[in-house]
């Protein structure tokens, strides 16, 4: 968490605040281990520079700058903020990028697994599977790649190098709407079965990105968008977090896999 759909989310709020060719006239680090260069070398390529284009690859958000690519990666509890210039800054804000319009993105990771990494190419991502939401992510392939594999389903989807986007969450809400057991052998899913769980992926990313993601609480370290409000898809997970099946009304099994917990309906996913 973040998953896809957050980091959609905040791709799409940063367009609609006009931070697209805005310049970067300061950046501030308290936290030089977020970064994957040194302080010093992070700060004198990136000020001055002006934001082109704002990406989104699985999970990882992109700023296209003119000679260079900042790549971040949200991991658990990373969070960006829109703010003004005069803002206080608080615990576990660690980077922020200042604009000419006054404005800033602010940086917020508690536990600080992000990382923010300056490249010059985005070479260090074509290892990420086919992207969820884009046109390449089509049936025949994923069906390919499905039975190519031998794994438990649950454990193949949240490998970012089969596709790309998918975390915990929206894993156990296809799988449920897929009707498929998260342990069900890749190699063993029928063409059938594979075709309703990528339409199940489809739709459950579908839905979060219009609920602007998913927040499982209410504190600071829950997503919010860059203005700090929260998602709302939290209002329509069916097994995730939840105790009865919305469809047999039988208890909700959690099991761990791939060291996960993972939340299913014995009876209706098999």
């Amino acid at each position: 968490m973040p998953e896809i759909a957050e980091v959609e989310t905040i791709k799409n709020d940063l367009f609609a605040a006009k931070i697209l060719s805005q310049k970067i006239v300061d950046v501030k680090i308290f936290k030089p281990s977020l970064i994957n260069t040194s302080k010093k070398a992070f700060v004198h390529k990136v000020k001055n520079s002006r934001i082109i284009n704002i990406k989104r690859i699985g999970k990882y958000l992109i700023f296209v700058l003119e000679d260079k690519f900042l790549i971040i990666h949200l991991r658990m509890t990373g969070h960006i903020f829109l703010k003004d210039q005069n803002h206080i800054f608080q615990k576990h804000e660690h980077i922020a990028l200042i604009f000419e319009n006054k404005k800033m993105l602010v940086y917020f990771d508690p536990r600080r697994f992000g990382k923010f990494y300056l490249r010059d190419d985005l070479s260090s991502l074509d290892k990420l599977g086919c992207d969820i939401l884009s046109k390449s992510f089509i049936f025949d392939s994923f069906y390919e790649k499905l039975k190519s594999k031998k794994k438990n389903i649950k454990t193949l989807l949240l490998d970012q190098n089969f596709i790309a986007g998918l975390g915990n969450i929206y894993v156990d809400e296809a799988l449920f709407l897929a009707k498929m057991h998260p342990e069900k052998i890749s190699l063993n899913i029928t063409k059938e079965k594979a075709k309703d769980l990528f339409f199940s992926i489809k739709k459950i990313i579908s839905k979060a990105i219009k609920n602007r993601g998913t927040s499982l609480g209410k504190s600071r370290s829950n997503f919010s968008s860059i203005y700090e409000d929260f998602g709302n898809f939290q209002n329509h997970l069916l097994v995730h977090t939840k105790k009865t099946c919305p469809n047999c009304f039988s208890e909700i099994k959690k099991i761990k896999v791939s060291q996960r917990t993972s939340h299913f309906c014995e009876k209706c996913q098999n």
